[in-house]
């Protein structure tokens, strides 16, 4: 590879467009199936009384994310294989929460499921969010006390929420779209991934070197909630090339800005916890419909989403969890950006 030129880096680094909306077809139809799919097990799990099982149950129903736009047999193959993977993430977390690893451990685990997913989901072409579920899924159940019973409670809570939502974004497929056009050979893009010769394997190395350096930096700094700096350098370097993580870091730092605000705003009402549900599902379903128009305006339904779902196992101080969330996150994607400098490619439009 060729290294950048100082005006290549230079058009690579120009935040202009970043705040443009792009269109999208379908967007209320894919955005409802979300909303449904990701929310059935964790609205479920909250009413049984079983807060602690609220964070596992949501990432498995993120699956419900993936592969919106999809053909049925597409989806189906992609939406099995990314359910099973954020399972897998829920058990992992919570397996060196059990076991009582220190930070460096935590860490490098982190990093290792953000490479992983990274090299997985491109592999496959699972399209946004890519491995970013993954990242935050075992970041966040390691992050949280639990015994090893409860291990296995989270493990179910995700399953089941994976499988509901796979059946959720497949509950069409009767009536809807037969369309076999676009079906993709996911296997052989996986393979050509994995193989020694492929341009993925320095992506996620570099996935996986931001990662651990965020998720130690913001243990070395005594940041609240490491976790969230992790998973902003996981998805600053979700992106395609060097220009579109430029427009990423933007986007992340402002909407997570604006979000932390109207955060901090319902924590402070101290909702009822069947508003904060509503609220939750009202904020995944404004995520949904906003992520693939523009990032920014996303973030601005995610960062209270998050905190939102945070609160609901256990009571929260608003401005220390809102300042963690600022702090960390423009600490993670700092990171990411600066790793995505490290020798960013041909042109400015490749990672």
């Amino acid at each position: 590879m060729n290294d950048f030129g100082r005006h290549d880096l230079l058009r690579a680094l120009s935040p202009r467009g970043w705040w443009r909306l792009r269109p999208v077809d379908r967007a209320w139809v894919s955005a409802l199936r979300a909303m449904v799919g990701a929310n059935i097990v964790l609205v479920a799990v909250v009413i049984a009384g079983h807060t602690e099982l609220a964070p596992a149950a949501a990432f498995g129903g993120m699956t419900a994310v993936h592969a919106r736009f999809e053909p049925y047999p597409v989806r189906a193959r992609v939406l099995a294989v990314i359910g099973a993977g954020l399972t897998v993430a829920v058990g992992l977390g919570g397996m060196a929460s059990a076991a009582g690893w220190g930070p460096l451990p935590v860490a490098i685990l982190v990093a290792a499921v953000a490479a992983a997913a990274k090299l997985f989901t491109d592999g496959i072409r699972s399209g946004p969010p890519g491995g970013l579920m993954f990242v935050f899924a075992a970041g966040t159940t390691s992050a949280f006390p639990v015994s090893w019973p409860g291990v296995a409670a989270q493990v179910g809570a995700a399953a089941a929420g994976a499988v509901v939502a796979c059946a959720v974004a497949l509950s069409g497929w009767l009536f809807f779209d037969h369309d076999r056009t676009r079906t993709t050979s996911w296997r052989d893009g996986l393979r050509a991934a994995l193989h020694r010769s492929s341009h993925e394997w320095p992506r996620a190395l570099k996935v996986f070197a931001a990662v651990l350096a965020a998720g130690l930096l913001a243990h070395a700094l005594g940041l609240g909630h490491p976790y969230w700096a992790t998973v902003a350098a996981a998805a600053i370097l979700q992106a395609t090339h060097l220009q579109h993580t430029m427009h990423r870091f933007l986007q992340r730092v402002s909407g997570t800005i604006a979000g932390v605000l109207v955060a901090a705003l319902l924590l402070t009402l101290d909702l009822p916890q069947p508003v904060r549900l509503v609220l939750i599902v009202v904020a995944l379903l404004g995520a949904e419909l906003t992520v693939i128009r523009n990032y920014a305006v996303a973030m601005v339904f995610v960062t209270p989403l998050v905190l939102l779902l945070g609160s609901l196992s256990a009571p929260v101080d608003t401005v220390t969890v809102t300042t963690d969330r600022l702090v960390d996150t423009v600490l993670g994607a700092l990171i990411g950006l600066v790793a995505a400098l490290v020798r960013p490619g041909r042109g400015y439009q490749l990672a």
